[in-house]
């Protein structure tokens, strides 16, 4: 039996190819390397980001797993490896367990670094679905998310979508118009790609609809009018190519009426506002908008919008914010609560999810101003791992900015506050960040260089800066916890803290 079962080996081996027979310890090598990996990386994955938060995400982001998947990559089929993993994603997303998805965000972008959904998604994770009880977002994965971006872009510079996402991102959340100018304006000098619906041009017509009001949101109006010239000029030659009617082209047909109605909207607003004329109905008097007679003086100012915050501790991390604004109904004052070395983080270290020091506390949100007053509670106490409250110091600012205010509350304030004042004059604050300079539109104010002509476009000085008023608090940890009262004595000057490129402050 021992002859038949050796002579019967020995005939099969001789039809196995000698190619073959030679490859078989670079297979097994192979598989040996293959098994030790996956084991590493299981390693990696499996402790959680820190002791402050859930234990064991890493694994559930793995669950289903087995470790001849992890060979797939090994085998040349990095794609695919990202793909099902990207499958396994969907699935956390659909049971909202986000803690496991970044850890799986981080190996897909090393399998496949040039899917830029998963650069575009992970992005807006981190910055939009991790929440408080509130809804208020972690602000702590702002950095992380801004980082995720980069590289995206990084590894995929031919293409606008991570791009504008930044812009986006920069726009939407952070309020941070200078960084959403860049990312927009990186997208539109995309080298253009035969192939694509927006082709000869870098990037989608939208993106050159949210760089004017970028623009505008940075008080630079002549920019806005000649990108909404630009943008006019892309739509009629798709209308012309595509048909030239509503019927035969409805989506460049609809995207060049918003353009019209935008551009004509851009001069109005600037006539209505910084010129004694021709007005619209929305100014009816012989003054600039932003600088209309008040309290019977009968002399064009600015508004006294009197800001005044106060802040009780009603218990342990839960704050009440009441105070006045002089405005319209629908001006909103904005709450930043920060321990007072805050500096945004992300842990340099950490090679499969993007953690976050849990030791930060940071919330930001803003409070509606009814009758001029605003009133508002606002509870940490629920969300220990948001806000750890584990420093000596806070700051707490309370403020209004006049460049993310609504349209009708910006038209007596102006783009640059041009038209805001306080009683107070510790109230006011300058952002001296030229980069944040918006077109100097009148004179005073703050300005530097000569005033917009009002026709040229675009008009590259800008000289005036934004226009504040915010009161800024320091705060104990014994106040936070209700052990001390938060008075006005704890009122400190106001420091601007610009965000840079870095989104260090």
């Amino acid at each position: 039996m021992a002859q038949t079962q050796t002579g019967s080996f020995k005939t099969s081996k001789k039809k196995i190819p000698v190619e073959v027979q030679k490859r078989r310890p670079v297979y097994f090598a192979i598989i040996v390397v293959g098994l030790i990996l996956a084991g590493i990386v299981q390693n990696v994955l499996a402790p959680a980001r820190n002791k402050e938060q859930d234990e064991g995400h890493e694994m559930r982001a793995l669950g289903g797993l087995n470790n001849e998947f992890l060979l797939l990559p090994l085998l040349g089929f990095r794609q695919a490896a990202a793909g099902l993993l990207w499958v396994r994603c969907d699935e956390f997303f659909d049971s909202g367990d986000y803690d496991a998805i970044l850890p799986l965000v981080r190996v897909i972008t090393y399998l496949d670094p040039h899917d830029t959904n998963v650069y575009i998604t992970g992005a807006w994770h981190m910055s939009y679905n991790f929440t408080d009880s509130q809804e208020r977002s972690d602000r702590r994965y702002i950095y992380p998310s801004q980082a995720l971006l980069e590289e995206g872009i990084k590894n995929n510079e031919y293409t606008p979508d991570v791009k504008f996402e930044k812009g986006w991102e920069c726009f939407d959340k952070i309020k941070n118009f200078s960084l959403a100018q860049e990312g927009f304006e990186e997208a539109i000098a995309t080298k253009p790609l035969k192939g694509t619906d927006y082709y000869p041009y870098g990037a989608p017509l939208k993106t050159y609809h949210i760089l004017a009001h970028t623009y505008e949101k940075e008080g630079r109006i002549p920019e806005a009018i000649a990108e909404w010239r630009q943008a006019l000029a892309i739509s009629s030659y798709f209308l012309k190519k595509n048909g030239g009617t509503e019927e035969k082209d409805f989506s460049d047909y609809t995207m060049q009426q918003a353009e019209k109605h935008n551009l004509g909207e851009n001069i109005w607003r600037y006539q209505d506002r910084y010129l004694t004329k021709p007005h619209t109905p929305v100014n009816t008097s012989n003054y600039p908008g932003v600088l209309w007679p008040f309290g019977g003086a009968g002399k064009p100012a600015p508004w006294d919008v009197h800001l005044t915050a106060h802040i009780q501790v009603i218990r342990p991390k839960v704050l009440k914010f009441t105070g006045t604004f002089n405005s319209a109904d629908g001006a909103r004052v904005d709450v930043l609560i920060e321990d007072w070395d805050y500096k945004p983080h992300i842990d340099k270290n950490s090679t499969t999810a993007f953690a976050v020091d849990p030791h930060q506390t940071i919330l930001m949100d803003s409070i509606s101003v009814r009758k001029d007053t605003f009133d508002r509670e606002m509870d940490m106490s629920k969300d220990p791992k948001m806000y750890n409250f584990s420093h000596d110091y806070y700051r707490i600012v309370v403020s209004f900015d006049p460049r993310t205010t609504a349209p009708f509350v910006q038209d007596r304030f102006g783009w640059n506050g041009e038209g805001l004042t306080d009683g107070q004059p510790g109230h006011v604050s300058i952002d001296p960040t030229e980069a944040t300079f918006g077109t100097k539109f009148m004179n005073g104010f703050g300005g530097v260089g000569p005033v917009w002509d009002g026709k040229t476009a675009p008009w590259n000085q800008f000289g005036q800066p934004d226009h504040r008023v915010m009161v800024t608090f320091k705060v104990s940890l014994q106040q936070m916890l209700g052990e001390k009262p938060i008075t006005n004595a704890n009122i400190v000057p106001n420091k601007i803290m610009p965000l840079g490129p870095d989104m260090e402050r």
